[in-house]
């Protein structure tokens, strides 16, 4: 009998909720792992979901979930924007010395689980922000969009510079959602409608290759079940 590992996905919004909720649990469960997304509360008492999120509320939230499944089996894992990151987070200061924004993503990640102490726990955070996985291929937005073939070729042009999407900065008017913004405004009331089907569309083969970062991480959450293709 396979057994399955179920992961709580911790998710900072409704995107990554929805894409969590229809592309990667799909395809997680080819591997016998149960994907639960949860979306922080903003509030402790009222449940409300959404808002900026502070370490604090981070730090509360996964430990309220560890002491919670602490006798079972259960995995761990978060999909948060590394575009704005609450400086408050462990080794967010000592990251700043690195060059590179993956490696300090990555050695803010490996602070936070060195704080939780839990094997169960794996940290990631999205190379600047989801709406990198956008830029693995655009039309799917154009096709989503009415009359947006003008605006889409225009921040192909702004972008062509970079390698890969995950290299888009995560300047306060050149993070990948606010370039899409700046270009095409109605994305701004459509993220959740639009951007998370048309990341699922574009299909995780594509955003694993075009956003390494991801990729990496895609493998791990794999590896945690026990392939049943």
């Amino acid at each position: 009998m396979t057994e399955w590992v179920k992961l709580h996905l911790i998710v900072e919004g409704q995107t990554e909720f929805a894409f969590a909720r229809d592309t990667l649990k799909p395809h997680l469960a080819h591997y016998c792992v149960s994907v639960d997304p949860f979306i922080l509360p903003t509030n402790r008492k009222l449940g409300a979901v959404g808002g900026g999120l502070s370490w604090d509320r981070f730090r509360f939230n996964v430990s309220r979930l560890l002491q919670h499944y602490s006798a079972g089996s259960d995995r761990f894992s978060t999909m948060i924007d590394w575009y704005k990151l609450d400086p408050q987070f462990p080794g967010f200061g000592e990251s700043r010395k690195l060059a590179k924004a993956v490696d300090r993503a990555n050695a803010v990640a490996s602070a936070v689980q060195a704080h939780f102490d839990s094997p169960r726990f794996h940290a990631f955070f999205s190379m600047h922000e989801f709406e990198a996985f956008l830029y693995c291929d655009l039309t799917q937005i154009q096709s989503r969009i009415n009359g947006s073939e003008k605006a889409i070729a225009r921040l192909l042009e702004e972008v062509a510079g970079f390698s890969c999407p995950e290299d888009i900065d995560d300047g306060e008017t050149t993070a990948p959602s606010k370039r899409l913004i700046n270009h095409l405004p109605r994305y701004e009331n459509l993220k959740v409608r639009v951007g998370a089907p048309a990341a699922g569309a574009i299909g995780l083969n594509v955003l694993r290759e075009k956003c390494p970062h991801f990729g990496q991480w895609l493998t791990r959450l794999e590896s945690l079940g026990q392939s049943s293709k």
